[in-house]
């Protein structure tokens, strides 16, 4: 389920380049951090554990702390993924807050990146 929300809000929002919490929420590539598992494991100690066994034998010591993201749109150190070329691209090389925005959209490497998993291919169609 994705949010929904009053789309003058979000104009009026990325106008003023304020970014409140359900802004935030809606990742650069379109991803919905609010269905993310990594993003709710702080609040929710039974998806922490159940992220534990998916990652145990990946990592060393993997504890249900070591879940957390600010998202890609807050603070960057404590992103979960802290390299995204997507972020890089659309962010910080043309100075766009959705890769919607770009004159290239949909890029032939997003198209790709959708291809890689039924939420990707998702948060493609989102933006």
């Amino acid at each position: 389920m994705f949010l929904f929300y009053n789309t003058q809000k979000v104009i009026n929002t990325m106008n003023s380049k304020k970014i409140d919490k359900t802004f935030k929420l809606i990742a650069i590539c379109g991803l919905n951090c609010g269905e993310c598992d990594i993003y709710l494991a702080p609040s929710n100690p039974v998806i922490a554990k159940k992220l534990v066994k998916r990652f145990d034998g990946m990592w060393d010591d993997v504890k249900t702390t070591d879940f957390h993201c600010s998202t890609c749109r807050g603070d960057l150190t404590k992103c979960w993924t802290k390299e995204c070329w997507i972020r890089d691209c659309c962010v910080f090389k043309k100075k766009l807050e959705f890769c919607y925005e770009c004159k290239e959209f949909p890029c032939i490497r997003l198209i790709d990146w959708a291809k890689k998993s039924e939420g990707y291919t998702n948060a493609l169609q989102n933006l």
